[in-house]
């Protein structure tokens, strides 16, 4: 018998053991031992508490980690209210936040999303959060014991109160009632004085104006607000998530006008791939690439770039655009 077999048999034998003193589910425990012991595949998902054990209104931390790729996105977070799978009541529930991996994480993640819940339990016995699925990615079980809490001595029980019965007075009921009344009256007001508007609207005469907006080239806008956005400087003051942000916003806009394609609400992988398809020269394509995907360490894994790569990316959105306009005479 090898000693991974030897310490399954042996946790098995202490459950049944306690399981009669206890009072949990035997099933609900073998099957979480059985789950972890198979669970040996790899996965980006991981959940994990910050306790094994915790007494009647003690408090355990359970956190969820996902590990993403530069450009993909989190989809099918679980959104828990009241309780997590298992049973346990939730105190506090923690944002959604976007850290970088830890030297202890695998190499393929780029970025990690986690969020946290502080929970609680007043029963005794053992609770099992069952595995979760995100994104086809599997989380393995976890379980918590939960003990009594100790005391120094056993609760007194109170007599149950008296019924007090109210007797309500006719000003006291038009006290209650009166801010409902005055609500009432608040909205009827309110419609009397929007219908007497429209009437008043109707009898005047409209004159419509029609504006005519010149038909500004892509180029001519993108430019405009590239060189504002240089002139900002805004990596310099901190801002530099909101720079990228912005400079991802206004280069995608007038690719698609420049280009007729859809990349404003795909991610940087999509939208390379449509780059990659234009018929502009290799270099314009590949430097534009690298500007996007610099935004999205610095969106998404908090990256912290030099003063010369935000300088660098500006520029090289400033050329792309220079060298890919459409020529008026053409």
């Amino acid at each position: 018998m090898d000693k991974s077999s030897y310490i399954l048999r042996l946790t098995i034998g202490v459950i049944v053991v306690l399981g009669g003193g206890w009072g949990f589910n035997l099933m609900d425990i073998s099957k979480c031992v059985a789950q972890s012991s198979l669970h040996t595949i790899p996965s980006d998902l991981e959940m994990i508490s910050d306790t094994g054990r915790i007494s009647w209104g003690e408090r355990a931390t359970i956190t969820l980690r996902l590990g993403l790729e530069l450009g993909e996105k989190s989809t099918g977070w679980p959104i828990w209210e009241d309780t997590i799978p298992g049973g346990l009541e939730i105190l506090s529930t923690s944002k959604i936040d976007t850290i970088l991996p830890q030297k202890d994480d695998p190499d393929q993640w780029d970025m990690i999303v986690e969020q946290s819940w502080v929970v609680t339990a007043w029963d005794s016995g053992y609770v099992v959060i069952p595995e979760i699925e995100v994104m086809g990615e599997k989380s393995a079980p976890v379980m918590i014991q939960v003990v009594p809490t100790r005391t120094g001595e056993a609760p007194e029980m109170m007599p149950a109160a008296e019924i007090i019965k109210i007797e309500w007075t006719f000003w006291d009921r038009i006290e209650k009632a009166a801010p409902y009344v005055l609500k009432v009256l608040a909205a009827l007001l309110f419609a009397l004085g929007l219908i007497y508007l429209l009437k008043k609207v109707k009898r005047k005469e409209r004159v419509e104006i029609e504006m005519v907006v010149p038909d500004i080239p892509p180029h001519i806008t993108a430019l405009e607000k590239l060189r504002e956005l240089e002139e900002r400087k805004g990596w310099t003051k901190g801002e530099a998530k909101s720079f990228h942000v912005q400079l991802s916003e206004i280069i995608r806009t007038y690719i698609d006008a420049r280009f007729s394609i859809s990349s404003l609400e795909s991610t940087t992988r999509e939208a390379a791939a449509q780059i990659d398809l234009l018929d502009i020269s290799q270099s314009d394509k590949s430097n534009l690439i690298s500007a996007l995907r610099l935004g999205d360490k610095i969106k998404f894994a908090k990256h912290t770039a030099r003063t010369d790569d935000h300088i660098k990316v500006i520029k090289t959105c400033i050329e792309f655009v220079e060298n890919t306009m459409e020529n008026p005479e053409s």
